[in-house]
């Protein structure tokens, strides 16, 4: 795995391009995640919810749809500036403060602030997940939730080897044409063929302090949502 200014360097590199990848590469199910993810969450009004590794600002946008109070965070502020704009665009001007430059392994927030925390496509970009785990829990108030929305393993038979063709193959074609930049659509299937399956990224979060850890495969396990308790 890249050392993280790297990984911070390479999406700095596509923020421009990278709603458009998002939006071509998943086929347009990306929005259907994204909605997913946020009924998941628990997120509404009245509930102050984090969201780590937002990006451009697609899962703050999903939050906010339902109510909640969102503040946005990202390791790249070249992504999490083109947020407030997209939120201005859709009518939920006010409703997301950005945080630039939040590591996940060390958020700038003070101990049980947020009624939820969301982390989407991020964490397999963390270097230690053990680290941000422990901050997730500080940060989140007793009950809350930890959702996380991540690339997982295809679980329907004959879908395996399809999206390993296409992540494989096709994926990092159509990226490199579109962003410009083939070495993040070549490390994206890389980062995710060697992430944690289901079952074993649930038992991370089990052994970090989380508790009524589930999880919940969408599209045949091409993602995955994962929440625990604090």
């Amino acid at each position: 795995m890249p050392e993280g200014r790297q990984v911070q360097q390479m999406f700095s590199a596509i923020a421009g391009k990278y709603d458009v990848l998002n939006h071509v590469l998943s086929g347009g199910v990306d929005f259907w995640w994204w909605w997913r993810m946020a009924r998941k969450s628990g997120a509404a009004p009245g509930k102050r919810f984090l969201d780590v590794a937002a990006g451009t600002g697609d899962s703050s946008l999903a939050l906010a749809r339902r109510g909640a109070e969102v503040v946005s965070t990202d390791f790249t502020h070249a992504m999490l500036r083109l947020g407030p704009a997209k939120f201005r665009r859709k009518g939920f001007a006010g409703l997301i403060w950005a945080s630039s430059d939040a590591d996940a392994q060390r958020l700038p927030f003070r101990d049980a602030s947020f009624d939820g925390l969301t982390i989407c496509y991020g964490i397999r970009n963390v270097e230690d997940r053990t680290r941000a785990y422990a901050e997730f829990l500080r940060v989140l108030r007793p009950g809350g939730q930890l959702t996380i929305l991540e690339f997982s393993t295809p679980v329907l038979p004959g879908l395996k080897a399809f999206y390993d063709w296409y992540s494989l193959r096709v994926l990092p074609r159509i990226g490199a044409w579109i962003s410009g930049d083939a070495s993040a659509y070549t490390y994206l299937p890389e980062s995710i063929r060697g992430f944690p399956a289901q079952r074993a990224l649930a038992t991370e979060l089990e052994a970090a302090g989380f508790r009524q850890v589930g999880w919940t495969n969408l599209t045949g396990g091409i993602v995955a949502l994962h929440t625990g308790l604090k």
